[in-house]
């Protein structure tokens, strides 16, 4: 089975870009896992950062990523070439900025916009309180992968509810605290990260009473801190909030904790639901 490591060392570069397959157990219905198609890109930015300023000073310990947003374009297929195409666009005293279009075909499909920033010295030092949950993760059990279910993606992850439902209950709250972890040694903090800021379904999809479809339009995640103090061999916690909706568009804010409770990153999705 592909990990999610070995799907962004598969990576391979080209003349103009680089180029990747995704394998199907990495889908999400119609479309690739979004966390994956932005740590690709990821990947890919760090090489235009390494070409534009130098050997080394595009890798995550020397440049970490700070914060990006994402726009998915177009449903991206698995099992087919996709083509990459990063490129840097400025760097300053400490921050970088870099961009990568992720097309299919020819035409875009994902395109990602990226902060990359050395740490600085600063009397402002803040943090997000984690709630206090009665839960255990380690006697919950895990959201189940049913093929033609749910998602190919989650077969790779787990994914156990502390506050809230799984999809398609009926549920009335829209908001979830799930406790998660991504099995998978071989990927970098700051891609086991993105991985797991975007592995839960929107808590919009446990207020159905049957299953319909919901994709994420565009995504902007801001990481706090260094990624590689995420002990990933614990349970992080996500809580997700969907603020408003309407029309069948719905506005989503997530917060990741690691297990000693420090946030590692707060994301905002814009998201369509056809039910």
């Amino acid at each position: 089975m592909a990990t999610f490591s070995s799907v962004l060392d598969s990576l391979r570069p080209e003349r103009d870009g680089s180029s990747v397959v995704i394998p199907k157990a990495w889908g999400n219905g119609r479309t690739v896992f979004g966390g994956l198609q932005v740590a690709l890109s990821v990947r890919a930015m760090r090489g235009a950062l390494d070409a534009a300023l130098g050997a080394g000073k595009g890798h995550h310990v020397a440049l970490p990523l700070r914060s990006l947003q994402t726009t998915f374009v177009a449903p991206v297929p698995t099992g087919t070439p996709l083509e990459l195409r990063a490129e840097f666009l400025r760097s300053g005293r400490s921050a970088s900025h870099a961009r990568c279009d992720l097309r299919h075909d020819g035409a875009l499909a994902c395109t990602t916009v990226a902060v990359f920033g050395a740490a600085r010295q600063s009397r402002i030092l803040l943090d997000i309180p984690q709630p206090t949950l009665q839960a255990d993760p380690e006697t919950l059990p895990d959201l189940p992968y049913i093929p033609g279910i749910t998602p190919e993606f989650l077969q790779h992850l787990q994914l156990r509810w502390a506050v809230g439902r799984v999809p398609y209950s009926g549920h009335d709250e829209p908001h979830s605290s799930i406790f998660a972890r991504l099995p998978d040694d071989g990927c970098s903090p700051e891609d086991a990260l993105i991985a797991l800021a975007d592995s839960i379904p929107t808590p919009a999809l446990s207020m159905l009473a049957k299953p319909a479809p919901a994709t994420s339009i565009n995504w902007m995640l801001e990481l706090i801190g260094d990624p590689a103090q995420l002990d990933r061999s614990q349970w992080s916690l996500i809580g997700t909030d969907v603020r408003a909706g309407a029309d069948g568009y719905l506005s989503q804010t997530s917060v990741l904790w690691g297990p000693g409770g420090h946030v590692f990153s707060v994301s905002h999705q814009s998201i369509a639901i056809f039910g």
